[in-house]
């Protein structure tokens, strides 16, 4: 059974009451006849018609006043309407959410009513309107195909631990092994998103490493052959970038670095000192979660404010302490 409304109050002197619905059909819901469910028995409309964004209600039996008002409160429930398609919200709460290229954006913690269209809530308070929803799956699965900016690159936001990042990663790397052959010498995945238990943006982070960054042809053209897009910045000189085209949504992030160098290390020193230390994992889950929120607009300062923690990490493993 499905909530639908609840009466709010009594109107009037003939056992009127005022419904404040719940559901997006309530002309079908209170039509004449319509039997609604409560903890005490059914109701039976007689009539309703809409009264300022509630509705103007008589049910049989409720014949004066006093009858109006001990309903006062009751909750009103029905059996789902049978509608081709049609997704409930009981359905929708708790739903994991990805998109068309498999970037996964967590569960739905709820449903906010839209006059243009209903609005899944996000983890994180991002809001997709339920128009978006192109497939559900029978897992539990929502498939969105949101426009362009409607989920920003340039908004940080955190989700949820995904135990499918490692097979996200794996199935990436796979791919990226028959195109790069011998030119790589191993496949990383780093990141949050290779912490288990850490939330993360919805973004792999993968590490590939080569005998020697230049020429950087035996890979460059590799990964755009897969559809990967070098992004020069004179800061990534030692670390090549490489992510989505502008028009794709990123669902990878790649740096190449040389085989054994001190890129290499850093990166995946401070990975396995969060694998190996829940405590540091807990703190610098704690840290993101306070950026996030003060950098949600700012990606690069987002980036740049973990810079002092990640060092103090890689120093006490190294067993350095700051002077």
């Amino acid at each position: 059974m499905l909530e639908v409304g609840t009466i709010a109050k009594a109107h009037g002197l003939k056992g009127e009451v005022i419904v404040r619905m719940t559901s997006n059909r309530p002309e079908q819901r209170l039509a004449a006849g319509a039997r609604l469910s409560t903890a005490t028995g059914e109701l039976e409309v007689v009539w309703s018609s809409p009264h300022q964004h509630r509705w103007i209600v008589q049910f049989a039996g409720v014949s004066d006043r006093s009858a109006a008002e001990a309903l006062h409160g009751t909750t009103l429930l029905a059996e789902p309407l049978e509608e081709e398609g049609a997704l409930w919200i009981h359905e929708l709460i708790g739903a994991q959410v990805v998109d068309a290229v498999g970037r996964r954006f967590g569960p739905v913690v709820a449903v906010e009513a839209n006059p243009a269209s209903d609005l899944l809530v996000l983890h994180g308070d991002r809001l997709v309107p339920l128009t978006f929803v192109v497939e559900t799956r029978p897992d539990g699965v929502l498939v969105i195909d949101p426009p362009r900016g409607l989920v920003d690159e340039d908004i940080v936001f955190l989700v949820p631990p995904d135990p499918g990042w490692p097979a996200h990663f794996e199935a990436e790397a796979e791919r990226l092994r028959e195109a790069l052959g011998e030119v790589a010498v191993d496949i990383h995945h780093y990141g949050s998103t290779s912490v288990p238990g850490l939330a993360a943006k919805p973004i792999i982070d993968i590490l590939v490493t080569v005998a020697a960054l230049e020429p950087m042809a035996p890979y460059k053209e590799p990964l755009e052959a897969l559809g990967y897009e070098y992004v020069p910045h004179p800061e990534n000189v030692d670390m090549p970038f490489f992510g989505w085209p502008a028009e794709r949504p990123r669902a990878f992030n790649m740096h190449v670095v040389e085989a054994g160098g001190e890129q290499e290390r850093l990166s995946l020193g401070f990975r396995d000192r969060l694998r190996a230390d829940p405590g540091t994992a807990a703190a610098y889950a704690d840290l993101k979660a306070v950026l996030v929120r003060q950098f949600r607009e700012k990606r690069e300062a987002y980036t740049n404010a973990k810079t002092a923690f990640i060092d103090e990490v890689l120093l006490r493993a190294a067993g350095e302490t700051r002077p």
